[in-house]
């Protein structure tokens, strides 16, 4: 077992994270810090531009360039949709994957829609008072996640998927913090062409 002195890196401001926090926001200086085994780290943490002047929150997402090859999708007979499936995949894509403590149905909803709409994101430097959520999630669990997603989104085209054997490619892993608002009981992120 060993003990972390929960101090931010930068200024040595303490800080309390939670029990499951991944990365959380120094309360005095407003960097993002990473806790993990072997100690504290900032990280580069990118706030993207919002639609609004001053967004109630940011939300912690780990952003890669990821590449999906089919290696084989099997149906039960009829209509196959592999030609839709290597035509989605076909590009490189931004993917999204939520890393706040969200439930594990709306983190696949938001990062599929996120594959499907590829918002375009503009980096901005840190607003004035900006905080966001603490990350939760880590980038392993982050990869397991988008594994899910890839699956959902095959299934869920007309045919009788079988089976679906891919390889997954991440490229560029990033942390990126996206303005959002609460409405009601889902969050509403508050981007361009979104």
């Amino acid at each position: 077992m060993k003990l972390l002195l929960l101090r931010c890196p930068k200024c040595n401001f303490a800080l309390s994270p939670g029990q499951d926090d991944q990365v959380v926001q120094c309360p005095n200086c407003r960097g993002a810090v990473a806790i993990h085994e072997g100690g504290l780290a900032l990280l580069a943490a990118q706030y993207v531009r919002p639609t609004v002047e001053t967004p109630p929150l940011w939300l912690p997402f780990w952003v890669y360039r990821g590449k999906v090859t089919i290696k084989e999708r099997k149906t039960q007979g009829g209509r196959s949709a592999e030609k839709d499936a290597q035509a989605f995949w076909a590009q490189p894509r931004q993917v999204y994957i939520p890393a706040w403590a969200c439930e594990l149905v709306e983190a696949r909803d938001i990062v599929e829609m996120m594959l499907e709409k590829q918002p375009a994101m503009e980096a901005i430097i840190p607003p004035e008072g900006a905080a966001f959520e603490p990350a939760v999630v880590t980038t392993a669990d982050a990869r397991k996640l988008l594994e899910l997603v890839i699956v959902s989104i095959e299934a869920g085209r007309r045919d009788w998927m079988e089976s679906l054997d891919f390889d997954l490619r991440l490229d560029s892993e990033a942390l990126w913090l996206l303005p959002a608002e609460r409405r009601k009981d889902e969050w509403n992120l508050l981007l361009k062409n979104f």
